[in-house]
């Protein structure tokens, strides 16, 4: 029975903003492993913007994409699993968002030149369907510390506050409470039929904590925040040393 290894995408696989693919180390580094384990993505990425990234490491096995409300087949799109926000607690969300009308809202699916260019500003956000996934944009980092904690009073829902990928920002992510990565990740090892025990996450950023609450062994890496390895097994290099692809080598 194969074990699996479950990796964010931004701060692990690449360091994004400016690397948009792996590395050809970290790719020769996958496909070797996945001879012998499952490789999954656990992503706040949408589809659009997660499917260079997925294609480029080559992975086959089901990942998790849009902050854990989706699982998709990354060779085909597909669409395996999802939670979608229900209209109650979105407009409550939206009302929030109301209070703090100079940032931008994306939602559901998009590109990476929607997320640094799109969007639009909450007076102004209306959806023709269900909403999966809420976000908004480029939020300064003491803002977004206020606008988290009034989320945190909306029932049916989580708020998942990221570091954006412009500095002194951070992303808030509004999704289905029931659809954080850790319930994604307990639905992805039911559909590959692996006990938690058999899982390895691998992170970089606070999302990851509910990364870590749902896998049996867990792995910062170097450039991960304080909280993360804190809560850490072992702490492996940075992004920027490619930390991902040695330790992919020393388990070939």
């Amino acid at each position: 029975m194969k074990k699996i290894i479950i990796i964010d995408l931004d701060g692990t696989a690449v360091d994004s903003p400016k690397q948009k693919l792996p590395s050809d180390r970290l790719v020769a580094a996958t496909t070797k492993l996945q001879e012998n384990y499952h490789v999954s993505a656990a992503t706040g990425r949408v589809w659009t913007f997660a499917e260079p990234v997925l294609r480029g490491l080559k992975l086959v096995d089901p990942c998790i994409i849009s902050a854990g409300t989706q699982i998709c087949n990354p060779v085909t799109g597909e669409i395996l699993w999802q939670k979608v926000i229900s209209d109650d607690s979105l407009s409550r969300v939206i009302e929030t968002f109301k209070q703090y009308p100079d940032w931008k809202l994306l939602h559901n699916d998009g590109t990476e030149d929607d997320y640094f260019f799109g969007g639009v500003y909450p007076e102004k956000f209306e959806n023709e369907e269900p909403v999966y996934f809420l976000e908004q944009v480029f939020v300064p980092d003491e803002i977004a510390i206020e606008i988290h904690r009034k989320l945190s009073e909306v029932d049916g829902v989580t708020c998942v506050m990221v570091t954006a990928q412009k500095p002194g920002t951070r992303d808030l992510h509004v999704i289905n409470s029931g659809a954080t990565k850790e319930q994604a990740i307990e639905e992805l090892l039911k559909l590959l039929d692996i006990e938690k025990e058999d899982s390895i996450g691998i992170g970089d950023g606070h999302n990851d904590l509910h990364l870590f609450n749902a896998v049996g062994r867990k792995i910062a890496m170097g450039n991960a925040v304080d909280d993360l390895k804190n809560n850490a097994d072992e702490v492996i290099g940075s992004v920027k040393e490619d930390g991902l692809a040695s330790f992919f080598e020393k388990l070939i």
